[in-house]
């Protein structure tokens, strides 16, 4: 705490936060920590590596991945360092690229969530297709963190310590949807695949960090949306569950009012 200039506190309103110590100066690193997790959003699957999250040029250079149809890497040594973790997250990828299509099917089709009047079909179609991508993200942050207790336990533990908020029922529906979806595509993991998937979900809420280009992007959209996520189970401490991760807080005196001079009844 002391030498970092941060103390970890904790507030029942707000949770586990950290609170400067000193004075801090702009532009100083208090902390630097890589990520114990992370993953590409399935919207940036054929443009961003699965290693390092960094762009890909020219689709002629790319690495890919054959079997899941879902990640690249910029180069052949990020393709080799992440050969192990691919070798877990490889089957859900290729299953959340199965369900983004049969979602899509079903909302072209009428018969998933997104139905109703004819005159709300355009705003619907738009919500159906952010909860698929939602989805698909979800099962890439259970790949991850699936793939990392395969790998390193001790780090797995500190992730799973994370805070994790109650789901809504929204999302408790949705987490059990996406479990028996996965049982169909035969994945396992080292405990109940709903416990990995409620369990990521309320982490993921709660802790995760967008990984977001500022320039030198495959394409111009791609500029201001997030291409990937972390979860970084001491940095998240100070951005807990979307409060800003740095806020000022000063301390006013409060004082009533003087009364005017020379008197100052009523009317005076």
């Amino acid at each position: 705490g002391g030498r970092l200039g941060v103390t970890v506190v904790t507030d029942p309103a707000v949770g586990r936060y950290l609170r400067a110590s000193r004075a801090i100066r702009a532009g100083e690193v208090l902390l630097s920590e890589r990520p114990s997790a992370w993953w590409v959003d399935p919207s940036f699957r054929q443009t961003t590596c699965a290693r390092c999250l960094a762009a890909c040029g020219d689709a002629q250079q790319r690495e890919a991945c054959q079997a899941c149809g879902g990640a690249v890497w910029c180069s052949a040594a990020c393709r080799t360092e992440d050969a192990d973790r691919h070798a877990v997250l490889a089957p859900w990828i290729k299953a959340s690229e199965a369900w983004r299509k049969k979602r899509a099917a079903a909302e072209t089709a009428g018969t998933g969530p997104c139905k109703g009047a004819a005159a709300e079909a355009e705003s619907e179609e738009a919500v159906g297709e952010e909860e698929v991508t939602e989805d698909a993200s979800l099962l890439a942050c259970a790949a991850s963190v699936a793939a990392l207790h395969a790998s390193d336990r001790h780090t797995f533990d500190r992730v799973w310590a994370m805070h994790a908020p109650p789901l809504t029922s929204r999302e408790e529906e949705r987490c059990s949807a996406l479990a028996s979806w996965c049982e169909q595509a035969a994945l396992s993991a080292a405990m109940p695949l709903g416990d990995l998937l409620r369990g990521c979900c309320a982490r993921d809420r709660a802790n995760s960090l967008a990984l977001t280009s500022l320039g030198g992007c495959v394409e111009e959209a791609r500029e201001h949306r997030p291409h990937g996520y972390a979860l970084y189970p001491t940095l998240a401490l100070a951005n807990h569950s979307c409060l800003p991760t740095a806020a000022r807080v000063d301390a006013f005196v409060a004082t009533g009012p003087r009364p005017r001079e020379g008197g100052g009844g009523e009317g005076g």
